[in-house]
């Protein structure tokens, strides 16, 4: 019998000791999926060469930034357009195809950073096809209760695929 309530209370204790931890970021999960819905706007409205689409997502005064071999370039995002997208517009026989290879998010209250991996291939009307991976950073920010981005980096540049 003492044995018995021995290991009763062993086992009460193991099982008081014993619980799942959660290790959630300080944001929930309803602002990851809106994060990560922002993300695949993004490449969607790229693809689709949707220009006011994406300026949309963006934070008023958002910034793209690129690292060039003789300085790094700070361009307000209107002016990142043609950075952004393909010479030309929707049906001109071109396509032009954005997806997301992986993302990584961070968020701590109103404020997310994403290392966001992308595969982007341009089709010419000749069939003639260029791809390349591009690895951006982006910067989000809580506004109004939506999530808009505020900067996008660019990591190294587009690195092209055989």
């Amino acid at each position: 019998m003492f044995r018995r309530r021995i290991a009763a209370i062993g086992c009460g204790l193991l099982v008081a000791a014993c619980h799942i931890e959660d290790h959630t970021p300080t944001g929930s999960r309803n602002d990851d999926e809106a994060i990560q819905h922002v993300l695949v706007e993004y490449t969607r409205g790229l693809s689709a060469r949707d220009w006011p689409c994406v300026r949309e997502l963006f934070w008023s005064e958002g910034t793209y930034e690129m690292a060039l071999p003789t300085r790094n370039l700070v361009l307000p995002i209107d002016s990142a357009r043609p950075r952004l997208l393909p010479a030309g517009e929707q049906g001109d026989g071109r396509s032009f195809d954005v997806r997301i290879l992986r993302s990584d998010s961070r968020q701590e209250g109103d404020l997310a950073a994403v290392w966001l991996l992308t595969r982007r291939r341009l089709t010419s009307p000749a069939g003639v096809v260029i791809e390349a991976d591009w690895t951006e950073h982006l910067v989000l920010r809580r506004v109004g209760g939506d999530w808009r981005i505020l900067s996008i980096a660019l990591a190294g540049g587009p690195r092209r695929r055989a």
